[in-house]
């Protein structure tokens, strides 16, 4: 479990973002942790991507 402190606006931000997407806390930092491994990855060649499937 992580606690995490925030200012006002961002907590508004977040708010508003749960409720546009309906989901939890819990799942949108799920979402952008994975969201954003993703773009830091380096980049696979098709043959990779091939051997993934």
């Amino acid at each position: 479990m992580i606690s995490v402190n925030l200012d006002g606006d961002t907590e508004r931000y977040l708010v508003a973002i749960l409720s546009q997407e309906q989901t939890t806390s819990s799942a949108l930092i799920d979402r952008l942790l994975r969201e954003y491994w993703e773009t830091i990855q380096p980049k696979k060649n098709i043959f990779e991507r091939l051997l993934s499937l």
